[in-house]
């Protein structure tokens, strides 16, 4: 598994005061080659979200899929393939105010053959209140979607530069595992 760490204001691994970990998923329809793409609080991102205490990844990764798309997945179907470590002097957190915190977020590669299943999403109300909303998009627009995404939130910098650089490795290791089976 490939790791990244983004660090522009050299923080140090004891000046962190919080670590939260966070799991995200490239999905991609088997039939369409198309990826599950969430647009949220005005940000594109990939769906996923927050690994609950007690749970594992893939446990948390599962019930992101389901209660955001309504997609069962097993187990094996889950393979990560990156690790973004990103490091935030004073980031604002809600309950906490300014805090120093690294955000460890594990990329999973998911092929199915569902769609969307809206009759078994559970959002939650700050989803609800904040437009959550899920599709499938083509690979090759994603990049374009989230460049060219105008809105106010300020975290956009920090998502997009999330979403873009597992973009990249995504589709460098699609490239790979092609130019392998054609040897």
């Amino acid at each position: 598994m490939k790791l990244i760490s983004f660090n522009e204001t050299n923080l140090m691994d004891n000046e962190i005061e919080k670590v939260v970990k966070k799991v995200r998923a490239f999905v991609v329809n088997n039939t369409t080659k198309q990826m599950l793409l969430v647009h949220y609080a005005g940000l594109y991102m990939l769906p996923g979200g927050s690994i609950d205490i007690g749970e594992t990844e893939i446990e948390a990764l599962k019930r992101e899929l389901s209660e955001e798309a309504g997609i069962e997945i097993e187990n094996r179907q889950a393979k990560p393939f990156l690790l973004i470590n990103s490091y935030d002097r004073n980031y604002f957190d809600r309950k906490s105010g300014n805090i120093n915190r690294l955000t460890q977020t594990t990329f999973f590669e998911v092929i199915t053959d569902q769609d969307i299943n809206e009759t078994k999403k559970r959002l939650t109300e700050s989803e609800k209140a904040k437009h959550h909303s899920i599709k499938y998009a083509n690979i090759s627009d994603v990049g374009y979607l989230v460049e060219t995404n105008v809105t106010n939130n300020p975290k956009k910098k920090q998502f997009d530069r999330e979403i873009l650089t597992a973009l990249d490795v995504f589709n460098k290791l699609k490239q790979n595992d092609k130019d392998e089976l054609e040897i």
